[in-house]
């Protein structure tokens, strides 16, 4: 077990390099049936008492920076879907009461199917965040450079700053973590446990050390200040990472690294436990399961594994997918190291 975490807050404000301004590049994301409703949904930024982003706020920090007065929830993943799985609910609960959400992935999920299939996971991850704001909108994508040398790109929709999208996009590590073929057999789980010395995007624009990674997460908790940080059980916790995917285990080592590192409160953190999930009794339903089929199934679209997933019920009928939307289960970090029930 790690040493114990500084319970002091993150200091606020802590800045990164910013390698390209506002920029540029803006991507139409498609709609799909699963949006339905969406086009007659007020902005939850209207509607929830929080303060209305402006441009001004959005060219101070490409990245969102901290909330505007309102909770923000910071969430890391390993790939586009594992946040609307295991923690979905939760994200959408904090969208929908007025609050910040910034989210992290650290693979690009490519699955090493090639670009392409990551590109399409990241197109349907924008929708899904669509239907969780219940607004349609277009994104804008700006290239940051961090302090740690991660390359990431910054997707926030131009109509709301209180969410952001960061992918670091690094390759995806296969199940047990013997990577792909396609790009070089490389994981997370090689580099943690130093199998490999350092990690190329999928592009080959950067490469990250383990410690790199750590200190690019720690960077983000204290440009975010978050209210509370989600993420994937740790590798270390034997007893609930049991037979989650490699990548899911190893972005749960990175992120616990990071916050402990930063000194952000142990009690504002969860763990979400992933594909043991399924195991355990249905604990989302009703309208709660509703919203977050509706957000999965709008991701679905461009992702040709659970592209049969458009509406409630071909949803739920999807091998294992369908157990994990109706279960969503966590775990403090003192609860990694114990057997008590979920």
């Amino acid at each position: 077990m790690r040493r114990s975490a500084n319970r002091r807050r993150p200091r606020a404000g802590a800045l990164l390099g910013v390698a390209a301004l506002l920029l540029a590049t803006f991507a139409a994301v498609p709609a799909t049936a699963s949006e339905r409703g969406a086009d007659a949904a007020a902005s939850a930024s209207s509607t929830s008492g929080a303060p209305l982003p402006t441009a001004r706020m959005r060219d101070a920090d490409p990245l969102g920076g901290s909330c505007f007065g309102a909770p923000t929830t910071m969430s890391i993943w390993a790939h586009y879907d594992d946040d609307l799985l295991f923690a979905g609910s939760r994200l959408d609960d904090a969208i929908q009461a007025g609050g910040c959400v910034r989210t992290v992935f650290l693979t690009g999920g490519d699955a090493g199917k090639g670009p392409g299939y990551a590109a399409g996971r990241e197109q349907g991850i924008m929708r899904a965040y669509n239907v969780m704001r219940g607004v349609k909108s277009e994104w804008t994508s700006t290239d940051v450079t961090l302090d740690t040398g991660a390359k990431v790109v910054a997707w926030r929709p131009t109509d709301d700053d209180r969410v952001t999208l960061v992918f670091f996009r690094l390759p995806d590590g296969n199940l047990g973590g013997q990577g792909f073929p396609t790009t070089g057999d490389v994981s997370l789980l090689k580099l943690a446990n130093g199998v490999i010395s350092s990690m190329k995007s999928l592009s080959g624009s950067y490469a990250l050390t383990w410690p790199q990674i750590v200190d690019s997460l720690d960077g983000l908790i204290h440009r975010f200040t978050p209210a509370t940080i989600l993420t994937s059980v740790p590798g270390d916790s034997k007893k609930w990472s049991a037979g989650d995917h490699a990548d899911h285990q190893m972005v749960g080592n990175a992120t616990r690294e990071a916050w402990e590192k930063a000194g952000f409160p142990v009690d504002l953190v969860s763990y979400a436990i992933g594909y043991q999930s399924e195991n355990f009794a249905p604990n989302v339903g009703g309208d709660a399961l509703v919203r977050k089929i509706d957000a999965f199934s709008a991701y679905a679209h461009g992702d040709s594994v659970v592209d049969k997933c458009e509406n409630y019920q071909s949803c739920l009928a999807v091998p294992r997918f369908g157990a994990w939307l109706q279960r969503q289960y966590a775990r403090t970090d003192a609860g990694l190291f114990t057997d008590d029930g979920p």
